[in-house]
């Protein structure tokens, strides 16, 4: 008996021990899935499919459950039965992920999560998304994300921000590849200067994320994934465009990917120019829509030294001039009004990420910056030359970040498994702005220094709890050490099925964002922004509950979420006039902002996909915001959220019977919103009730193939069809440049042409 056992306990390790080669070729409808990861379930096995599709893979004989992933389509499962000492042919196919429940993402825990089981919603818009919509830079694709809102906040310099739950652009923590490196100068212009073409993907996730990323995550976080070097490959697209059917918009973008033969360095360069031409309204003779001239280059690149580590570097550069007013072919003081900008952003970092032969532990270290400086004249004609010089003005934002991150998965972690996850992070950031004909300057300096840590943990199959904790040591308020915590709880029903809630603190540190010292031109005068010394900082409370349904065939997908909010605001930040050319910045009583979003997918077959989002929310301070300095000014309404609809909401309809033909329908719904409006053209300051907006687009592209390695598209299309644009502009030189709301352009066309080797 005892040598039967040894002969069989000998035979079965050398079973394990002999392997044989599974080969063949992933595919999805008929084409080849270039960088498909290919491996057996729950070992360290596993192999990815070349440029071509095809793989090899080595596996030990025996029972196996083979996975095989891709960005861009569903996981697969196929069990695998390697019983004998003979090589298997094995070719795979894959369906795409239309409702990217398999996409990897990692907003919610700064660890990589495929997005369904990710213990926080995170919505994607992804790089389809800005072509359906034509988006040329991040502004125009913005608005296609549930509780997310663009809007355009002057006429003569084109500010825009984007507000998140009701919320405006200073409460969201907008983030590069992960990175809190976009300035509060960047948070002015620099959601138009970000090519579209340069993103792989934008993550959103909504909801206090102070407890992972720092100040000003209190409404959420917006993630801007940039495209990596995964393939070979060349695009250049160019656009025209007529703004109203007279003004020309001009953009010409080019990307291009090159790699190894090994796959272990990869190189990928992405460039824009952007020439719109001014765009006058109401025939006045000043800009609703200002002039931009545009050249955006980056470039990110990575070197695999071994197997289990990567080097990545990236960098980008940025040259804008913009300009409104009227008289733009003056020079700026000659103008009766006028905001010119010449703006410069040079940017990038480098990262090390490693992890262990069994994966079981990652870190990473990394260190980026941003400088970001412009050329500015706020202001126009005055009665002497003295007067009129005085609007020139410099200003400055360098932001500097450094930190390292590790990542542990537990085995074993209180009768299950678990992630933990801790980390450090600094952040400098110094901000000047200098207008010396108005004898303003404002300088400061921002020091943040953050730790932290969360434990992520599979309590049962069904039920996972993500804890985590911040501190925050910075050097511009009374409290110097800001604690923020988390709590998400995700509970799986089933495969189809899940809910969420959770919990965050977030904060505000009284820091000089420059959208406050934005000049606010008024009858030819420029009013500034006062930051008080005993300025508090702002903090949050907030929470949310979602449940998030889909259903998956071999033909039709569907998905639906819905998600409550309500976060609650302690000394919020406010502006209030003093006077007739100053603003101060203040701490209001307190504020809550509450609602819920919609999200769902429908596609029921291959030809039709349909996205709709939507808003309902009421944001509504305790005690009305004195927004002039005119006692006699009615406050009535102005405890509501300015600028703020309490509903919005957007779709995105593609219609495809064939690939090479994509036809997209799109459309953004503003609902009626309160917005100040301050004298000049009119007699005394008032709260106006817009109107609401129908923005309707339609596009149409079809790709030829010329041969193999190179297809052209040719595509065209309508913006905001109606025509749904504001009406009641002011007129003038004394108009009030700020009194701008709705949809960003009038009805538009537009003709593009593309090519390049990866069309199909």
């Amino acid at each position: 008996m005892k040598v039967f056992i040894i002969v069989f306990s000998l035979l079965t390790t050398w079973a394990s021990a002999q392997t044989i080669e599974v080969s063949g070729q992933v595919t999805s409808n008929g084409k080849s899935v270039a960088f498909a990861n290919i491996y057996l379930e729950k070992t360290n096995i596993g192999t990815t499919s070349n440029e071509d599709g095809n793989y090899q893979l080595n596996i030990p004989l025996g029972h196996h459950e083979l996975i095989v992933q891709a960005i861009g389509f569903k996981q697969v499962k196929k069990h695998l039965d390697a019983l004998f000492s003979e090589n298997i042919q094995l070719d795979l196919q894959l369906e795409e992920d239309v409702l990217g429940l398999n996409q990897v993402v990692v907003s919610a825990s700064r660890t990589g999560q495929i997005r369904q089981t990710a213990p926080v919603i995170v919505s994607v818009t992804t790089a389809k998304d800005f072509d359906a919509t034509q988006s040329i830079s991040l502004s125009e694709g913005l608005n296609f994300q549930p509780g997310l809102r663009m809007e355009t906040n002057c006429q003569n310099c084109g500010f825009s921000q984007v507000r998140m739950n009701g919320l405006d652009g200073a409460y969201s923590q907008i983030l590069i590849d992960s990175r809190p490196v976009f300035s509060a100068l960047n948070g002015v212009y620099g959601l138009d200067q970000i090519p579209a073409n340069s993103i792989e993907r934008v993550e959103v996730v909504r909801g206090g994320g102070s407890a992972l990323y720092g100040s000003n995550a209190i409404a959420g976080t917006i993630n801007i994934i940039t495209k990596e070097p995964i393939e070979n490959i060349f695009e250049v697209a160019s656009n025209l465009a007529l703004v109203d059917g007279t003004s020309t918009d001009q953009a010409l973008t080019l990307n291009g990917t090159i790699l190894s033969e090994d796959y272990s360095a990869g190189l990928s360069v992405s460039g824009m120019y952007r020439n719109r031409n001014p765009f006058d309204a109401n025939g006045d003779g000043f800009t609703e829509i200002t002039k931009i001239d545009n050249k955006t280059i980056g470039l990110k690149t990575f070197y695999k030294p071994g197997n289990q580590n990567k080097i990545t570097l990236d960098f980008h550069a940025t040259n804008e001039f913009r300009r409104g007013g009227n008289n733009l072919s003056l020079l700026p003081f000659e103008a009766d009004i006028t905001e010119q900008i010449t703006s410069n952003v040079v940017g990038g970092g480098i990262s090390y990420e490693a992890y262990t032969a069994n994966k079981d532990i990652k870190y990473s270290v990394y260190t980026t910056a941003q400088l970001s400086k412009n050329d500015n004249f706020y202001g126009g004609k005055g009665d002497t030359l003295e007067e009129s010089l005085q609007g020139y003005g410099k200003t400055k934002d360098n932001t500097y970040v450094a930190g390292g991150q590790i990542s542990i998965n537990q085995k074993k972690f209180l009768g299950n498994t678990g992630i933990f996850t801790t980390g450090t992070e600094f952040k400098h950031s110094e901000m000047s702005d200098e207008k010396p004909g108005y004898n303003a300057y404002i300088h400061q300096v921002l020091n943040i220094f953050g730790i932290y840590a969360q434990e992520e943990w599979q309590a049962t199959e069904k039920l996972k709890v993500l804890g985590g904790l911040r501190a925050d040591i910075h050097n511009i308020a009374e409290e110097k050490v800001v604690l923020n915590p988390r709590l998400n709880i995700l509970y799986s029903l089933n495969d189809n099925l899940q809910f969420r809630t959770s919990y965050a603190k977030g904060f505000r540190a009284p820091q000089v964002f420059t959208e406050d010292i934005h000049a606010r031109i008024a009858a030819g005068e420029v009013s500034l922004v006062q930051i008080p010394d005993n300025l508090k900082s702002e903090t949050s409370h907030s929470f949310l509950i979602s449940a998030d349904w889909n259903k998956t065939t071999l033909d039709e997908n569907y998905r639906f979420s819905l998600e409550a909010f309500y976060t609650r605001l302690n000394n919020p930040f406010i502006l209030e006039r003093t006077s007739a050319t100053i603003f101060e910045k203040r701490n209001g009583t307190g504020a809550n902002v509450q609602g819920i979003n919609m999200d769902a997918v429908y596609a029921p077959n291959q030809d039709w996909i349909l996205q709709v989002g939507g808003t309902l929310q009421k944001a509504l301070y305790d005690k009305p915001v004195s927004y002039s300095d005119d006692p006699s000014v009615s406050l009535k309404n102005a405890r509501n959220f300015f600028k703020s609809p309490n509903i919005y909401g957007n779709f995105i309809l593609t219609y495809a019977p064939i690939k090479a033909w994509q036809n997209n329908l799109s459309g953004v719904y503003t609902g009626r919103m309160y917005v100040p409006h301050l004298a000049g053209y009119i007699e005394k300051d008032v709260l106006e009730k817009s109107p609401d907006f129908f923005e309707l687009n339609f596009k149409t592209a079809y790709t030829f193939s010329i041969s193999s390695d190179f297809q052209l598209e040719i595509n065209s299309g309508i913006q905001n069809i109606f025509n749904s644009y504001q009406s009641d502009f002011d007129r003038g030189v004394n108009r009030d440049a700020t009194y701008v709301y709705g949809p960003s352009r009038p009805r538009s066309f537009y003709i593009g042409l593309k090519f390049g080797n990866k069309l199909l």
